[in-house]
């Protein structure tokens, strides 16, 4: 049973009286958690797209790291190495990208199914986790081979230029892979 009643500020407001049914405190968090997770999984597939084949497209991140490998004063030679070190990682990267994505879709199929499976939302993350460690670790790789085939004082250059960019896209935005 509703009950209305007028505030002291005449505003009229609806309150359950203890006899009808309240939504619980539990089910209401449990509602919000479904769009909370599909949103986080919105977002990191966004950021682990810029990895890969995604919105950026490859053509976007070769023309960044042109632009980082410029202003760092690096020789046409240095470029033409670095940009072989990332294409070779591209076909170890690609399949990773692919298994991640589809990763994120099984975990919301199953974030959004009728009756939630945790044991195998659980198997799924770690298994998602796993891939972004391999790619991570590709990644890496092919930051340090990157680096060492610039001098110290234009690797301290594309670090500026990388950091100017993350703090214009936000702390934890943009892609900085050179690939």
């Amino acid at each position: 049973m509703e009950t209305d009643i007028t505030t002291s500020d005449s505003t009229p407001r609806t309150t359950f009286s203890p006899s009808s049914p309240r939504p619980s405190r539990r089910r209401w968090l449990g509602l919000l958690a479904i769009p909370v997770a599909l949103g986080a999984l919105a977002f990191g597939a966004t950021r682990a797209e810029a990895f890969g084949d995604g919105a950026m497209g490859p053509g976007l991140r070769k023309q960044h790291m042109e632009k980082l490998l410029t202003a760092a004063g690096a020789t046409d030679a240095q470029k033409a190495q670095i940009a072989t070190i990332w294409q070779n990682l591209r076909p170890q990267l690609r399949p990773l990208h692919k298994q991640h994505a589809d990763l994120r879709r099984q975990i919301g199929q199953a974030i959004a199914a009728p009756s939630i499976d945790q044991a195998k939302i659980e198997q799924l993350r770690k298994q998602s986790v796993q891939t972004m460690d391999q790619i991570s670790t590709l990644i890496t790789q092919g930051f340090v081979q990157s680096a060492q085939v610039l001098t110290p004082a234009q690797r301290q250059t594309v670090l500026q230029q990388m950091e100017q960019h993350r703090h214009h896209m936000g702390e934890g935005g943009g892609a900085d892979a050179g690939e």
